[in-house]
Order: C-alpha cells, then structure tokens, then sequence
C-alpha cells in the first residue's frame, strides 16, 4: 500500500493530467531547480513539509503541505493566465483529496513573472493544507 503523501500526489496528479485546461503541460514527480523554456509548460506536485500533533495516545493529526508549481510561457498577460490557471487547479485539488477523513484547504497562491530570452515566464505556486488523523506508527 502507498504512502499517504504518495496518494495524495498521485491523485492530484492524475486529475491535473485529466483537466482539459493542463492537456498539454509536462506533469513532473520531482521539479528541479531550473526548467529550459523548451520544457514549458510544466507542473510539479510536491509535499514538502508535514507538521503533526499527538490527538491521543495512539493518534496524531497530520497536517500535510501539499504545493503546486506550474511554470508557463506567455505574454504581458502571463499573470492574468496564472490566475486563471489557480482557479483550475484549487478545483481539481479540492475535488481530488477533500473526503470525510481528509481535510484540504488552499492557504496561499504566489505568482512571479519574469523574462527568459526575451518571453514573458510566469510561476504559480499553491499551498495546499491536508489534514488528516492518523494512528500513531508502530513496530510490529
């Protein structure tokens, strides 16, 4: 059986692969440093961090960060793209992880645009919060 963050980025995954909007974007597992404008558009899904607190003696509730970078080409519009981009994908997530033992709320939304030889590049970034409980792991 998967890990639980592997799921939740395997489902996320999947319903961006099927969005109509993202049919043509490179959905990366890992998202590297740097990515060539010939590579673009690309989207990468990434749990990073994943605070967690005791509920009982045998329970914690674990409260994953789940982010969303998409990387794009565009025109002096790019953030308006982006934008446009965030509301797709705040659906899709919610959809793909909101269940009665999940919680998943969008905490933040950056965008950053720039020039790459000479082409408007812009980068969205969302912050996702999933919370579950979870028994505590044990040996066997």
């Amino acid at each position: 059986m998967a890990h639980y963050r592997s799921e939740y980025r395997r489902l996320v995954r999947e319903a961006l692969a099927a969005h109509p909007r993202f049919a043509g974007f490179t959905i990366m597992k890992v998202w590297p440093g740097s990515v060539d404008d010939e590579t673009l558009p690309v989207i990468g899904v990434l749990t990073p961090q994943e605070p967690s607190a005791r509920d009982t003696q045998k329970t914690v509730t674990r409260r994953t960060l789940l982010q969303i970078a998409v990387r794009r080409i565009g025109d002096e519009e790019i953030e308006d793209t982006l934008d446009d981009d965030s509301a797709e994908i705040e659906a899709a997530v919610l959809a793909a992880l909101r269940n009665p033992e999940h919680r998943c709320v969008l905490e933040d939304t950056s965008v950053i645009s720039h020039t790459s030889s000479r082409k408007n590049v812009g980068t969205l970034v969302m912050s996702f919060r999933v919370q579950s409980w979870r028994s505590e792991p044990s040996l066997p």
